[in-house]
């Protein structure tokens, strides 16, 4: 597991227009932010991103294989299809054996291939689930366990190699907790009506998956299964605590992660899957010694059960179409309030993506990104990090000590744009025409042994952690780099033929949000080097949670659907990156046009106001009350509207730039705003 974080969004008031132009008309060609996209009906002191965004939605429904749909997602999309026409291409030609073109179009052809899929079907459930007849008594779950984490299978804990926290040039072999098949662990233990419905139809999927393969007592193994991962849920952290790397870092000898599984043959597990060293990570010491206990005392036919089922689970897309019936009912419908399934094809992209990410993105930027963009965006990358060091030079609560630091951390950040300087050779992985599990288990069966070789090893600092056709961004805070893939760098987040101020407002958003994952709540423990040690004085450290706090609690009101509110401690990190981004973002625009002839209305806007609403297309997008109810439990985002709503609340230059008073809905009194970064 790679630790990475994801972007995936005044005293005087200046000349400032009502809306934007009438009937569309403008002293310019509309570039950058469609006028259908306004509500003007709303006002954008009160709510700008109904103001923004209320047309939008109204030409943008959510499709009914989706369960949520902003500008994101129509990026995406286009990617999407962009890829389909591609890999429909590579389907035309023939490919040299072992070539990334041959693993691409044979792994797209087995995903695809439904009819096969549905003729191997008794063939691969044997496959996939004989592993489990040698489980004949507690002592056999080591191995068995070891072989499922070969297979990319979900466990109890998961095992990788990643970069150690407190000696980041060094990958060190870690262990944390997993193993549910519900979403996040409050399903389990949060008890009310909707998620007693939520338990009672899982255990229906489950039964209905052991059915299907043959495996008998279905309904009384679902429920056994229900139990067994409720009582890992209960010793689980929350994931507010597993963003917090003080409490998640827990060094120790092997010798000591053993003594917290006596009956569990920890010696075993590790010959299985390889591993030699005599140090580790364990980030939940407490839920290992739970398991402990679970391992000792569940029934072995429950392990067994719990087992079969997280494999099918797994294989699903690659079982027949009663399995993927039964799991989109659940996950799909239930979980996420959606209406249809997706288009295979689209399933089988993501099946290759998630094998050959950075292939996909191979034959992707060949076709689709002109070079000459990179140094556009190197051009604001270097703006907006000399701007951060600009603010981080004026600001009135940190002390000059840390500011020395901070300003350390700053200079010391690399960043990527587009695509790797250099491929990744992957002669090693063997992906063939036979059938679609064949191809998912060599690519877990590669994924582990890449990863495993890299324990007690020196980290590769230019390894990307996402395909270049991926639509997203992120901070990497043990490299201390930011990373921004050929896929993201389009239109809504940046045009090529939209103004300066667009562009600032959307991309060098995005980029001024992962710099600041480096000085978010927990990016900010990190230093220069990417280790996890304390630049702070104890009182700057003070000063800053207390800013921290306001946002917790500003977004604890913000209510996304009746009753159920954003989680500010969770989301505090995305938060705090959403506003020192968008701040950042608005005064590097202001720097780059230092010693400039000002730039008068374009499209009926003052510049200032084009930055905010290039941050506000960035966020368009609407939900299913499914997939939002389900989305404020599991993601560390909060949902789009308040993306917007959140930042703009605590910038005065927002309430400068759109005439804004002091008492509008979308101001916070001065004693109130969070102005951190």
């Amino acid at each position: 597991m790679k630790k990475y974080i994801c972007l995936m969004g005044l005293a005087s008031v200046v000349a400032c227009s009502d809306g934007p132009p009438a009937n569309g008309s403008s002293s310019s060609e509309f570039t950058g932010f469609d006028p259908a996209w306004f509500d003007t009906d709303v006002d954008p002191c009160t709510d700008f991103a109904s103001y923004t965004s209320g047309g939008w939605k109204e030409q943008n429904p959510i499709p009914p294989s989706e369960g949520r749909w902003g500008s994101f997602n129509l990026l995406i999309e286009e990617n999407r299809h962009r890829i389909r026409a591609l890999l429909d291409r590579l389907e035309e030609n023939e490919y040299p054996e072992g070539s990334y073109q041959q693993k691409i179009k044979d792994h797209y052809a087995t995903a695809i291939d439904t009819v096969a899929i549905e003729q191997q079907g008794a063939a691969n459930l044997s496959k996939i689930l004989s592993p489990y007849d040698e489980l004949s008594d507690q002592s056999d779950l080591p191995v068995v366990l070891a072989g499922m984490k070969k297979r990319g299978i979900s466990t109890p804990f998961s095992t990788y190699a990643s970069p150690d926290d407190k000696n980041s040039g060094v990958n060190i072999f870690q262990i944390s907790q997993s193993g549910l098949g519900l979403p996040d662990r409050d399903y389990y233990l949060e008890k009310e009506p909707k998620n007693d419905s939520i338990r009672l139809a899982y255990t229906q999927l489950i039964a209905t998956f052991f059915e299907l393969a043959g495996i008998d007592n279905a309904e009384d193994k679902a429920k056994a299964i229900l139990s067994l991962e409720t009582a890992m849920a209960q010793a689980q952290m929350s994931r507010s605590q597993r963003r917090d790397p003080d409490l998640t870092y827990n060094k120790m000898s092997v010798e000591a992660f053993a003594a917290l599984l006596p009956s569990f043959d920890v010696a075993a597990l590790f010959a299985s899957i390889g591993f030699e060293g005599d140090t580790l990570l364990c980030a939940q010491p407490e839920y290992i010694t739970s398991l402990n206990t679970l391992f000792a005392e569940e029934d072995l036919e429950t392990w067994r059960a719990y087992l079969q089922w997280h494999t099918l689970d797994h294989f699903s897309t690659a079982l027949p179409q009663a399995f993927r019936d039964a799991s989109f009912d659940f996950y799909g419908r239930t979980i996420n309030g959606l209406e249809s399934p997706r288009p295979r094809w689209k399933v089988a992209q993501s099946a290759v993506q998630r094998g050959q990410s950075e292939s996909m993105g191979r034959i992707y930027v060949d076709e689709y990104f002109p070079e000459e963009y990179k140094n556009r965006i190197a051009e604001m990358v270097e703006n907006i990090k000399a701007t951060y060091g600009d603010r981080i030079r004026s600001l009135t609560w940190m002390s000059d000590e840390t500011k020395v630091k901070a300003l350390d951390k700053l200079n010391g950040f690399t960043y990527k744009i587009g695509y790797p300087d250099e491929w990744t050779d992957y002669s090693e992985l063997k992906i063939g025409s036979s059938s679609l599990v064949d191809n998912m288990l060599e690519v877990s069966r590669y994924a582990f042994e890449e990863n495993m070789a890299e324990v007690d090893q020196p980290v590769d600092k230019t390894e990307w952690f996402m395909g270049a056709h991926v639509v997203n961004a992120y901070y990497n805070p043990s490299f201390n780099e930011i990373v921004f893939p050929a896929g993201i760098l389009q239109p809504p987040f940046f045009d090529p033929e939209a103004d300066d101020a667009m562009n600032y407002g959307g991309i060098g958003g995005v980029i001024g949000h992962e710099f600041t994952h480096g000085f978010d709540d927990q990016g900010s423990k990190y230093d220069v080097n990417g280790n996890l040690a304390n630049w702070w004085t104890e009182e700057d450290r003070a000063r800053f949670e207390e800013l921290a706090d306001r946002l917790v609690d500003q977004y604890d009101s913000f209510e996304a659907l009746p009753g159920e509110y954003v989680n500010g401690r969770m989301t505090l990190g995305e938060n705090i990156a959403d506003l020192g981004g968008l701040t950042i973002a608005y005064h590097a625009y202001k720097k780059s046009r230092e010693g400039k002839e000002a730039i008068g209305l374009i499209d009926g806007m003052t510049e200032d106001q084009r930055v905010f609403l290039g941050w506000s297309g960035v966020w368009q997008i609407h939900y299913k009350d499914e997939t939002l109810s389900n989305l404020l439990l599991t993601d560390y985002h909060a949902p789009g509207t308040f993306r917007i709503k959140g930042p703009l609340q605590n910038m005065p230059e927002f309430q400068e730039a759109w005439g804004c008073t002091p008492t509008a809905k979308a101001s916070l009194p001065d004693s109130l705003k969070a102005v951190i970064w």
